[in-house]
Order: C-alpha cells, then sequence, then structure tokens
C-alpha cells in the first residue's frame, strides 16, 4: 500500500526506494489482488480512488491498506470494524503477531471485559495486546499461547514493529517492575477529581435550567466535556462504571473504545485511524494535494461551529444506525435520553429545555475537540509524509502525537480533563493519568538511549498549528521532521 508522496520526495531519498521495493514484493504475496495498488517510484501520483460514494486513500506506510470510504456522512465505526475483518481475513480467529488463535472460550474470561474480544473476531489485534498489557507482559504471553491455532504466513496489514531489542519493548520491560510497585490503576485523588466533575455537572445544569441561566448552562456544558474526557481515561481499562461518564454526554463509551482505543491509538494519523476519517470531507487533516480551496482555507473557520456540534452528529449518526439495523442499542445508550427527558421535565418550557440541553452538549463538544488539540501539528506525522525508516510503534505513536508545556496542563485534574500527558497516554493507555508521572524518568531515559526526542509545544501553538495543517497539501521527509521536532526542545 506505499505510495510515494511525490517524484521529488522519491528521489530525495534513493532512485530505487525501498519502500517500493518492499511493496511490489508485498503486491506478489498479497491474494486480493483487486485492492488498491500504489504506482512504482516516479509514477504519477494517484493520492486517491473514487467512488460514487466516497473515495479511498493509499496509505505512505508499509502495508497498511485501508478500504474504508472516506468523505461520507456520519461514517459508522462498526462499518470501519466490517472492513477491517474482510482486509485481515482471518476467519473466526484473532492474530498476534503471525500466529492466529481461537479465544472464543476466553471471552468470557477476559479480565478487561468481553466486549474487547468480541468486537475484535477475525481481526488482528497484535497493536492492541501489546500496548493493552504492560505489566506480566510474559505471564499474559503465556496466557496467550493456550489458545494457539496455528502460524499464518500472509503479511500483517501494519508497518509497525515490535522488535525484542527496539524502543518499545525494552521501555515495556523497564515499565513492567514500575507499575509492579505503584499499580495501574486509578488513585484516590483521581477518582475524587471524576466524581466531583460528574457531581457539578449534575448541580450546575439543574441550577442552570431551573433558574433559565444560559450561563450556569455554559458552566455544565464545560463540566460535561471534562467529565466526558475523565471517563475516557476509564474506557481504557478493564469494564468499570467510571466508564459510562462519557456516555452522560451524546458520545457513546462503547463505540469510543472502537474509534478511539482501537483505531485512533493504535494507528494515530494514518488511514486506519477514524478520528481523522470522521471529520471528512469538510476537514481533512492528512496532507493532500487533492484538496480543494474551502478545505484548505476556509475550515479553520469553520471547523469551531463543526466542533461544537462534533457529540450531536454522533448521536445523529448512531440513531441512523440503529435504525438501519447497523448496531444494536445498548442500555448505555439510552443515558443521553433520560437526561435529555429530566431536562424537558424541570425547564419551564419545551422550547427552554431543548434549547437548554442544546447549549449544554454544544459547549461540551467544543471543550473535548479544543483541548485536545495533541496531534495534528504540522511536525507530527500525518500519512502522506514519509515515515520513520525503522517503524517501532512505539517510537510511531511519539511521532504522531506532542506533548504540551504550558504551566496549567501539569495539575493532574488537568491531565485528566484536557487529554495531558498525551505522548505518554499513548505508550501506556491502560495505566490511569494518575500514575503517568512515574513511568516519566524511564521513558526520558530510553529515548536518550535510543536517540530519540519528545518535542512539547504550547496549547496556543497546537492550536495554530492545526490551523496550518488542515490546509498542508505536501507531505514532508522523516529527515525534515526530524529536524522540526529538534528545534521544537530548543
Amino acid at each position: 500500500m506505499f505510495l510515494c508522496h511525490s517524484t521529488s520526495l522519491c528521489t530525495s531519498i534513493t532512485r530505487n526506494c525501498r519502500y517500493c521495493i518492499k511493496q511490489k514484493e508485498n503486491s506478489l504475496m498479497a491474494s486480493n489482488t483487486n485492492l488498491e495498488r500504489s504506482e512504482p517510484c516516479g509514477a504519477r501520483q494517484n493520492p486517491k480512488q473514487s467512488t460514487s460514494k466516497g473515495y479511498t486513500l493509499n496509505s505512505t506506510f508499509l502495508n497498511l491498506k485501508s478500504s474504508s470510504l472516506r468523505g461520507v456522512p456520519f461514517p459508522n465505526i462498526f462499518n470501519w470494524l466490517k472492513v477491517k475483518r474482510h482486509d485481515d481475513n482471518l476467519g473466526p480467529y484473532w492474530r498476534v503477531h503471525n500466529k492466529l488463535y481461537d479465544l472464543n472460550d476466553f471471552i468470557v474470561k477476559h479480565p478487561g471485559g468481553a466486549d474487547w474480544l468480541q468486537f475484535t473476531k477475525g481481526i488482528d489485534i497484535t497493536e492492541a495486546f501489546e500496548a493493552s498489557h504492560i505489566r506480566s507482559f510474559p505471564k499474559v504471553q503465556h496466557i496467550l499461547a493456550k489458545y494457539y491455532v496455528k502460524d499464518i504466513e500472509s503479511p500483517r496489514n501494519s508497518p509497525y514493529t515490535f522488535d525484542d531489542n527496539g524502543f518499545y519493548r525494552t521501555l515495556k520491560r523497564r515499565a513492567d517492575p514500575i507499575l509492579q510497585k505503584v499499580g495501574s490503576g486509578s488513585s484516590p485523588k483521581i477518582l475524587m477529581i471524576q466524581d466531583s466533575l460528574a457531581i457539578s455537572y449534575i448541580i450546575l445544569a439543574s441550577l442552570g435550567i431551573a433558574t433559565s441561566s444560559r450561563s450556569l448552562q455554559i458552566l455544565a456544558g464545560i463540566a460535561l466535556g471534562m467529565c466526558s474526557i475523565g471517563g475516557h481515561n476509564f474506557l481504557h481499562k478493564a469494564d468499570n462504571w467510571r466508564q459510562y461518564y462519557l456516555d452522560l454526554c451524546p458520545l457513546s463509551s462503547f463505540e469510543f473504545r472502537i474509534t478511539h482505543a482501537f483505531s485512533h491509538h493504535l494507528y494515530p494519523n494514518t488511514v486506519l485511524d477514524f478520528e481523522v476519517l470522521i471529520a471528512e470531507p469538510l476537514i481533512k487533516w492528512l496532507p493532500n494535494p487533492t484538496k480543494n480551496v474551502v478545505q484548505k482555507y476556509l475550515a479553520p473557520c469553520y471547523f469551531y461551529f463543526l466542533y461544537s456540534i462534533f457529540m450531536l452528529t454522533q448521536l445523529i449518526g448512531r440513531i441512523i444506525s440503529l435504525a438501519n439495523g447497523r448496531q444494536k442499542l445498548r442500555w448505555e445508550n439510552l443515558i443521553i435520553f433520560l437526561e435529555l427527558g429530566a431536562i424537558l421535565t424541570f425547564a419551564p418550557t419545551i422550547w427552554m429545555g431543548l434549547t437548554s440541553f442544546l447549549l449544554i452538549v454544544m459547549t461540551a463538544s467544543f471543550w473535548f475537540v479544543f483541548v485536545g488539540f495533541a496531534h495534528h501539528h504540522p511536525n507530527t506525522f500525518h500519512d502522506g509524509d514519509e515515515p520513520r525508516p525503522e517503524p517501532d510503534f512505539g517510537l510511531c505513536q511519539l511521532d504522531a502525537t506532542m506533548g504540551k508545556t504550558d504551566w496549567f496542563h501539569k495539575p493532574l485534574i488537568s491531565v485528566l480533563v484536557t487529554f495531558g500527558e498525551h505522548p505518554f497516554h499513548h505508550l501506556f493507555p491502560t495505566v490511569c493519568h494518575s500514575k503517568l508521572e512515574y513511568l516519566k524518568p524511564t521513558v526520558y531515559q530510553t529515548l536518550q538511549e535510543f536517540g530519540e526526542d519528545l518535542p512539547k509545544a504550547s496549547q496556543l501553538e497546537l492550536f495554530l498549528g492545526a490551523q496550518v495543517q488542515m490546509g498542508r497539501t505536501e507531505g514532508t521527509t522523516w529527515k525534515s521532521r526530524k529536524i522540526n521536532r529538534k528545534l521544537m526542545i530548543g
């Protein structure tokens, strides 16, 4: 699936691009000849292939394809899973590296909960397996081996590597004894903060509706946005009731586990990142020469409005999906409707109730997205850029994100409600935000030993960078991006 971003990029590396040579070898091994193929180096670029309903986009990563249609209104994560399952072509099994496992009997025993294995059946879960199991990894591998079926020779639909002596496996081994000592679960302090946010939302919303105060309703929306982001910390973990804090807003904790924990976290800023796909065609985060004038120059203006209605679009999409039978109704899907019913009941009028609900939700939606800028800076990797030569999973996670330097991002409450410490969260997604601080020295030590850096930026710099990224049409080379990231460190 590798497609050189441009002739100049290819020839600047080497005339006989090793990526394209590898792609030709993989093409001979592939059995699905009807899937899109990249052109040889120096060929005319064709970054996307259109259909009447949308288009598919090639990746600049080795061995990564996504035939999911882009640019379709209300994209559905369950359709994305269906396509991923078709592309991986594993039948009734789960794939981890180059082995197949039958985990059907293990689903009810899975410590993280049944959902994780149920929705990934028939899919390659290598990245999920590696990233989710930091503590006692050898023990987890031993348990997995009990369900071994057979080896599989077909190449994985993923570019990432997990070499034992590579950055990520080395980091995991070093993090294990630390987490054995301090634990990976939530601290009492972060539990208190999360529960207080939920209570604050309920109180502010109740007062705002009872008094028809728009100011209190906006504050309630901010509290809801904070509570929802905090709930994201808990849905990464084994099933627990606090994960449903996210369902207080129109988002779904179950769907977010797929769109965020499974898609975005494992393939950030690539063609398999559903959180990038979901904004298209109005906002195209990936560099692409086919962006039109509106997408390049007007997107930075209208994206504020789009993100204020983001949560509402997810609710509408879920309703459509349920009506079409694409997904099943889950009990937590009813939480938002119970909230709406309560607001309409206690509001002075139906109109006041509806407008109050919309104001609260739109404020929460804006907060949820606005403070989340940690990925879309021109110096972070986006599919369309040249990837690093050796795509270690952990280093690729860091390539696609940035830390934040502002003083107000340091306290634990800020880390919880602003997607703080994001690079560390991507390296250890199942470790509670309250425990990431213990892992920082080990991360920096390992980065230094591998000759890597971790650039950071202020919230303002990340925000301004996102404006530039929306209009970016050309990919960057790995060398230039590395130089720019070093300059950010100073």
